[in-house]
């Protein structure tokens, strides 16, 4: 949830760095090592005042039960796959289906646009194009209206109950972005040699970890790893210097080896 510095010597190699968890257990810690993914998944929002209100209740972002918008208004906002494919499975379960999307041309797969236009041609669903999202109108959970405006600043009213939009993934950090580390977008840039950041004492290594010419592979980790705890020895040993051995040059294990 949150790592700091001693408030006495702002220095965890003097100290320690405080880790405090998410349930307010807090840990000190002669290092912390970030060894982490790009960041979790999570939907992408659309930029509208108080969107976060209607969530789960008038706005989707995702479909677990058809039945849920069964009679219902809908806005589907979205040009690939997963806002074409829904569009087309809620048309004979929904009152009326409008499909938003800010360009004629759609990512989905062909015959399913081809599907969704022939439908529209039928009067079964709405294409709202090219027109993007500008508004919600509602009491803050129950949604009345979408309102929305193309690039020439037209704008039009669509009658409403629910709003799914698909706008893909995007990661992000979580309450790692608050810690106060030099961040390249979602990635936490370290020094390729030890995997430290701008923090003391503090190492990230794994996708998080960003420097130039960094490749995204497992035994890049690995090596990152091996790099990062190197440094943090002398943190944790009152500035031992590590001693490296090869394992080529230890020899067999004392212990016998099954047969």
């Amino acid at each position: 949830h949150n790592v700091r510095q001693c408030n006495t010597c702002n220095s965890v190699t003097q100290c320690k760095a405080m880790v405090t968890a998410a349930d307010g257990a807090t840990f000190e810690a002669p290092a912390v090592m970030i060894a982490a993914g790009a960041g979790a998944f999570g939907f992408n929002r659309p930029p509208l005042d108080g969107i976060e209100n209607y969530e789960g209740k008038a706005v989707f972002y995702a479909v677990t039960d058809r039945e849920r918008f069964r009679g219902k208004r809908l806005v589907v906002a979205g040009g690939g796959d997963s806002a074409v494919d829904w569009a087309l499975a809620l048309a004979d379960c929904a009152a009326r289906v409008t499909v938003v999307h800010r360009r004629a041309r759609f990512r989905a797969a062909p015959d399913s646009v081809a599907r969704l236009k022939a439908l529209a041609a039928e009067d079964r669903l709405d294409l709202a194009i090219p027109w993007r999202l500008e508004a919600l109108e509602g009491d803050g959970e129950r949604l009345r209206a979408v309102a929305l405006s193309d690039l020439d600043g037209r704008s039009r009213r669509v009658e409403a109950d629910a709003l799914l939009a698909f706008y893909g993934l995007a990661t992000t950090l979580g309450p790692v972005a608050e810690w106060g580390l030099d961040r390249d977008g979602a990635r936490i840039a370290v020094d390729p040699a030890t995997c430290a950041t701008n923090l003391p004492g503090v190492f990230a290594i794994g996708d998080v970890a960003h420097y130039s010419g960094k490749l995204k592979l497992i035994l890049t980790g690995f090596a990152e790893a091996a790099a990062a705890a190197h440094a943090a020895f002398p943190l944790a040993r009152g500035g031992a210097a590590p001693r490296f051995e090869y394992s080529t040059a230890k020899g067999l294990p004392d212990a016998p080896l099954p047969s």
